[in-house]
């Protein structure tokens, strides 16, 4: 959107933005709290890269003064979740399908070691709670409830970096999530994929519960280049209107 929009638009606009806002001013300090509110307000797509906003119109929004708006926003554009368009003007960083396409190739690696890792040190829980994450998935697909799929795929990814015991590692895949739930589509939303996925996750939980470490980093690999591969169909496929 390039044209400045009105303040009643941009209310309606922001009005999940509020919503949040209201659930944490009274319990974060006021910068913690903007910051929080916007990054939660990105990452779950409440708020989009559509409208174009000035700090005074965040300001105003969070009653609150500029100083806590502007290093929100100095952290929000550190993790390029905020550009500045204009000069002055602030709006939600878009992703380029270049962008994407690198976020999966830094995942097929992560992901592998994560598995690997996992081979080595996951427990029988954590294996019961990965198996029962993917039966989640493939429920909740059946009934078309493709948001709640996303959300279950990380977490059984989630999961896994946090199997494999290495905290860092585990910090690095959450930095790498968090751009994934920024993507407007979910591949398993593709025809068959759903089901690949299911197998796929489970060919891999077999690895890591019998310890296979090569097994284990190869399946993950593999998982996360079969997503990728789709990911380029459907950056080639705009979506429907």
């Amino acid at each position: 959107m390039t044209a400045k929009v009105s303040k009643q638009e941009l209310d309606s606009v922001m009005q999940p933005v509020i919503d949040l806002w209201n659930e944490r001013k009274s319990r974060e300090g006021s910068s913690d709290a903007v910051y929080g509110t916007l990054r939660e307000a990105i990452l779950t797509k409440a708020l989009t890269s559509g409208p174009q906003l000035a700090e005074e119109d965040l300001a105003r929004i969070f009653g609150v003064s500029r100083t806590p708006i502007r290093e929100a926003i100095l952290r929000l554009e550190a993790e390029r979740l905020i550009e500045r368009r204009g000069g002055r003007r602030l709006s939600v960083a878009r992703i380029s399908p270049a962008e994407i396409l690198e976020i999966y190739d830094v995942r097929v690696v992560l992901d592998g070691l994560a598995a690997e890792l996992a081979a080595e040190r996951a427990t029988p829980p954590d294996v019961a709670q990965l198996r029962w994450i993917n039966s989640q998935m493939s429920t909740s697909g059946e009934a078309g409830d493709y948001r709640r799929v996303s959300v279950l795929s990380i977490d059984f990814h989630d999961w896994i970096a946090k199997a494999s015991g290495n905290s860092f590692l585990l910090g690095q895949i959450r930095v790498v999530h968090d751009r994934v739930r920024r993507f407007e589509r979910t591949t398993l939303q593709q025809p068959g994929r759903l089901t690949g996925a299911f197998d796929e996750h489970e060919e891999l939980l077999d690895a890591i519960a019998s310890g296979d470490v090569a097994r284990a980093g190869q399946a993950a690999r593999f998982h996360m280049l079969n997503a990728k591969k789709i990911r380029l169909g459907m950056a080639e496929t705009p979506p429907p209107d």
